[in-house]
This record gives C-alpha cells, structure tokens and sequence, in this order.
C-alpha cells in the first residue's frame, strides 16, 4: 500500500504546483494586458489598443483550439463492444438503449 500511497502523493503534489503555476500565469497575463494598454494607448489610442489586444487574444486562443482539435484526431480510442447485449430484464427503455448502443457499435465496426 505504500506504494500507493507514493503515487497519490506525487500525483497530488504535481496537480498542486500545476495548478499554482496556472493561477501565477492567469494573473501574470491580466498583469501584462495592462502594461500593453498602457503602452500602447498613447500611441495608437484606445480603440485601436483594444483592437490589437483582443486580436491577439483571439489568435492565441485559435492556436490552441486548432492544436487540440489536431492531437485529438491524432489517434481515436477504439472500445470493443460485446458481440451479443447482455440479456436484462430491466425496463424497456433499458433494453432501448442497449440495443442501440449494440447496433451504433456494431455501425461503426463495420466502417472500420
């Protein structure tokens, strides 16, 4: 058990610095958004900054969706369904939904 309870520890720790570390960068960008405003207000005016600040937001957050949406198509998870649904004598949306679950398994078996 002791090994076990090594593993939770190190998964624990890494997931409480993970998420320190995310809360220092969420208020390490709000931080640097405002040096950018300030800097650039001046400059360009408001509506201008605005513009640029946003734009650069919205690339940066369609890199990332275009990134996970890629990695995700990469490789997909394949669960092997049971040849026959188990026979239930539960209710009948029960069996319903098992038998399209059977039948929605077995649709895409036969694509692959």
């Amino acid at each position: 058990m002791s090994g076990l309870q090594q593993k939770v520890a190190k998964t624990a720790k890494r997931a409480g610095l993970m998420s320190g570390g995310a809360i220092f960068c969420a208020v390490g960008t709000g931080f640097l958004t405002v040096a950018g405003w300030f800097a650039l207000a001046p400059v360009v005016g408001t509506a201008m900054t605005a513009a640029i600040i946003a734009g650069i937001y919205l690339g940066v957050g369609l890199i990332m969706i275009g990134l996970g949406a890629a990695s995700s198509r990469s490789e997909p998870v394949r669960v092997k369904a049971p040849s026959q649904p188990a026979e239930t004598a539960g209710p009948p949306i029960m069996q319903a939904f098992l038998y399209g679950l059977q039948a929605g398994a077995s649709a895409d078996n036969k694509r692959s």
